[in-house]
Formats: C-alpha cells, structure tokens, sequence
C-alpha cells in the first residue's frame, strides 16, 4: 500500500476505457449499411417488375411459351401457328396478322389461313369470314394434295385425315347458320363428316340445322349416329326429345 493514500476496499478495479473509433471507421460502416438496404431495395424492385410480367392466366403462359418458341426455332411454321393462335385468344389481332404472315414464310400451313379467317369472325366481319373459311378450305385441299402427291413419288401412301379441311369447313358452317343458311351450313358439316364421321358433336350440331330445314328425319338420324359414337350425349339426347315433342 502506498503510503498517504487509503483504499476503498469495496471498490473493484478501474472500468478498462474502449479504444476511441475513428470517424473514418464510422463513416465507412454507415456507408456498408447504406448500401445493403439499397441492395435490398433493388432486389424486391426487381422481383416485383418481374412478378408483374410474368403471365398470370393459361392464355398468357401459351404465349409466352409461342413466343420464346418462335425466337429459338423462328424456321419451324408449327411454332408461328401456335403464337398466332394464341395471340388470337388474346385478342391481339394485330400481332395475329403479323405471326400469320411470318409463319406462312417458314411454311406456308392451311392453319394460318384458317386463323386469317378466325381473326375477321372476331373482329365481327362475318361475310369476311366466311369467305376466309372458303379459301382456308381450297388451301387445305391442295397442300394435302400435294403431301399425297410427295408421298407417292416416295413409294408410300400418306393416309393422314385433312383436319385443317374438316376444321375449315366446320367454322365455316357454324357461321353460316348464324347468317341464316341452314342449308348451306349443311353441306359444309357434310364435307367434315366425310373427313371423320365419328364427330359427334358436328353430328349434333348438322342435326340442328336439318331441323331448322324441316328435315326431321335427317336430324333425327344425325342425333342418333351421335348416340352411337357417345351415349350419353346431353345435346343429342335433348335434340331427339325435342323432336319427339314436336310429332
């Protein structure tokens, strides 16, 4: 002990100062952490933006899907029907012309023309569309034509169904009966059914405009070959009862 000076026994060692922090140290922590928010700022901007594109519908995601499908593969033509169609479903007309016009570049399919013809109906221009659905019809018939020609000079028979004709011809009919030709429309669901009696739905639907014709038994034998290839089919069903109602 050292002499003069007394001790508080009860009293602990002197509290050990912190070094003194620099303002420069403070300055770059300040600046660190200014930073990280701001990253973290960005980074929910960015997410959100990218949410907000990203397609929200069925309808949205097919064209997202044609759209990257045509930028990666834009010399495939199936790829250009499938952004038309879906840019149809949206209602983007405009971009449907454009992707129409470009695929029938890369191959000139019966399908564009078909969708030419879906894009005028509408666009509420029926006699348009009725007149695209014709020319969709001949464009189906001379590019099968010509795949069974191909098929031939090959040794090899191509048997495949003409769909697009079938298609044609079924929108076509369906607008007719809206315009008031049932027997115009009758005609065109018969060029379907040749290609694939077994739609029963166009079955149904020929029945429909039959009956509008008076011709009941023709509508009656239609609902019936539905039956044969669907049972239970609501609107063949009902469309025999109807006629049996009006006996």
């Amino acid at each position: 002990m050292i002499p003069g000076i007394e001790l508080d026994p009860t009293s602990g060692p002197a509290p050990r100062r912190r070094p003194p922090v620099s303002r420069a140290s403070m300055m770059a922590a300040i600046l660190v952490t200014i930073i990280v928010i701001l990253a973290a700022v960005a980074v929910i901007v960015v997410y959100g933006l990218s949410v907000s594109k990203a397609p929200r519908t069925a309808v949205e995601r097919a064209t997202a899907i044609a759209e990257v499908a045509t930028s990666q593969q834009p010399t495939v033509a199936t790829n250009w029907v499938d952004l038309t169609y879906a840019y149809i479903a949206e209602g983007r007309h405009s971009d449907a012309r454009r992707a129409s016009a470009t695929g029938k570049a890369a191959g000139d399919l019966p399908a564009f023309y078909i969708a030419d013809a879906l894009i005028l109906e509408r666009e509420g221009d029926q006699s348009g569309a009725i007149a695209g659905y014709e020319a969709a019809k001949q464009k189906a018939i001379s590019y099968h034509e010509g795949l069974v020609s191909a098929a031939a000079d090959k040794g090899v028979s191509y048997s495949a169904l003409n769909e697009d004709l079938a298609d044609a011809a079924i929108y076509k009919a369906r607008l007719l009966v809206k315009a008031g030709d049932a027997a115009a429309a009758v005609a065109e669901y018969g060029i379907a059914l040749t290609i694939d009696p077994r739609m029963a739905d166009v079955l149904v639907e020929r029945a429909g405009a039959k009956a509008t014709l008076g011709d009941l038994a023709g509508a009656r034998a239609d609902y019936a070959a539905a039956l044969r290839y669907i049972p239970d089919l609501p609107e063949a069903l009902d469309g025999l009862s109807r006629l049996e109602e009006a006996r």
